[in-house]
């Protein structure tokens, strides 16, 4: 499916991760305000922009972030952030899932690799002391067995997944009586909370239909997200919605053909609990009259009502808009989306819809240039929004931000340098601005100028803009006069209180 497998490289980019295979390893626990073997302690700032997903305890003022380097929480009472990434005991590349309550925490990780078209598994951690301790688990798979000619192993009675490439935890729930994990490769797993967590074998395959797992051939075995709520479990695969009431013995499954949802390619699920309702992204999968959109049922899958597709979007837009949906957020009958079109917002559970525009720091002139939301938290009065270029905060309800962005110090222990360019090499058809990043020892007018290799003037991408002093950054979106200018190598400069700083930047399209 070309759909599916756009969707999942997308995801493993946007997490930046190292390309190297991992072997198995038996499960290990971190204190992480200790460290972990070098007792390193928490990094004291947000490590990655891109924010897979946001989650929060209610009974404290913590908000967790699943990041493209680890996790971070800010600890709102301190104003602070904590963050933690391999070194200090959790899983390689970034977070692919995490699931936060008053009594457990869990986070699964994931990273790139030369092979596959989804990348790796990285495990899974939980701690049950607020992310003071945590236990690291590889991810989940099965042994190595015979196969025969169809792909079934005798032995196991159904297609084994053997690695963790194409296998990455995608979600996870906890029911009353299990921890359930989403995957391509490896479908839908669940262990028993009574069981020791150290036998990383005993995840068992379940198939929420009855099939034979077989995630080559069976698209429902494709599970990509995952919710228990009010005693039922749901499940969205490549080819729908399921549900069990009974932790996975029985089905109903829902399709496009059969109940009316837009698509069958289901990438996120979210349970509004004031509402009743399951919310799910239904996007356009193989069926030719699917389409995408976002789909919901109160009654427990009885019906289905699509709530926002193209032809809503456009109502508010203006403009053709498809809408790919890729998390949810509730704050009581007010439901917001992540979208590739930014953050949607219905003050009545999706009867009408309005878009945010793009999120601005209300003190400085930093901003979202990407329009793509992939994770937002309405807590206690506000809304946390995460994107590829940070954290959008707001405490009135989104009429204005402060943004918290990752950039790695000028000064830095694997280098110091008075500038820098991110990304470099730039492609502007890729990515809205390429930052330049400098320090201000002072407040003043700062202008950046690009030259070419020969040194030869192309524009000016700043004009005396007044900043205030200590580090900032300054974007450009690669073009002169609206058009994008020839791929090569430019130089910049940066005329600034303190003295002139000179950087290089590729672009590269």
């Amino acid at each position: 499916m070309k759909l599916r497998c756009m969707h999942l490289s997308i995801i493993i980019a946007l997490l930046c991760f190292q390309v190297v295979l991992w072997g198995q390893t038996a499960p290990d626990t971190y204190r992480l305000s200790a460290g972990r073997l070098d007792d390193s302690p928490p990094i004291n700032r947000l490590t990655s922009n891109v924010i897979i997903d946001i989650r929060s305890d209610e009974s404290d003022l913590t908000v967790w972030a699943g990041t493209g380097q680890g996790i971070s929480h800010y600890l709102q009472t301190e104003t602070r952030w904590e963050s933690f990434d391999e070194a200090h005991g959790l899983g390689k590349g970034g977070t692919s899932a995490l699931v936060v309550t008053d009594s457990i925490i869990w986070a699964a990780f994931a990273f790139d690799t030369t092979v596959g078209i989804s990348g790796a598994g990285g495990g899974l951690a939980y701690s049950r002391d607020g992310g003071d301790n945590w236990t690291w688990l590889p991810q989940p798979r099965d042994p190595i067995v015979e196969v025969n000619d169809n792909g079934y192993s005798e032995e196991l009675g159904y297609w084994p997944t053997t690695t963790n490439v194409d296998n990455i935890t995608y979600d996870i729930a906890l029911s009353d009586s299990f921890v359930w994990t989403t995957s391509k490769g490896g479908g839908l797993r669940r262990h028993a909370w009574a069981a020791d967590y150290t036998d990383y074998l005993d995840w068992e395959v379940v198939t929420p239909d009855t099939n034979k797992f077989h995630p080559v051939s069976d698209l429902n075995h494709i599970a990509f997200a995952v919710v228990y709520a009010e005693g039922a479990l749901w499940v969205g695969t490549a080819d729908g919605i399921n549900k069990s009431t009974d932790e996975g013995r029985t089905w109903t499954n829902y399709t496009h053909l059969s109940s009316g949802i837009s698509g069958n390619f289901i990438t996120a699920m979210a349970w509004q609990d004031s509402m009743h309702a399951l919310w799910a992204a239904t996007w356009r999968a193989e069926g030719l009259t699917e389409y995408y959109g976002v789909t919901k049922t109160t009654d427990g899958g009885a019906t289905w009502q699509i709530v926002l597709d193209d032809t809503r979007a456009q109502h508010v837009t203006g403009m053709l808009t498809t809408v790919r949906a890729h998390n949810f957020g509730f704050d009581d009958s007010i439901a917001y989306v992540c979208d590739d079109a930014g953050l949607w917002k219905s003050p009545d559970s999706g009867d009408s819809w309005g878009l945010f525009p793009p999120m601005k720091d209300a003190q400085t002139s930093k901003q979202f240039y990407e329009t793509t939301i992939y994770s937002m938290l309405a807590f206690t009065g506000q809304l946390w929004v995460g994107s590829t270029e940070g954290l959008a905060l707001s405490g009135d309800m989104g009429n204005t931000w402060h943004l918290f962005q990752a950039a790695l110090p000028l000064a830095h222990p694997a280098r110091s340098t008075d500038t820098y360019a991110y990304p470099n090499p730039f492609s502007p058809e890729r990515f809205p601005v390429v930052r330049f990043r400098y320090n201000n020892t002072s407040a003043g007018n700062v202008s950046v100028t690009i030259f070419d290799f020969s040194m030869t003037k192309v524009t000016d991408a700043v004009s005396d803009v007044s900043r205030p002093a200590g580090e900032q950054y300054e974007v450009w979106d690669g073009r002169k006069d609206g058009e994008v200018i020839a791929n090569g190598t430019y130089f910049y400069r940066i005329k600034k209180p303190g003295g002139d700083v000179w950087g290089k930047v590729v672009i590269l399209d």
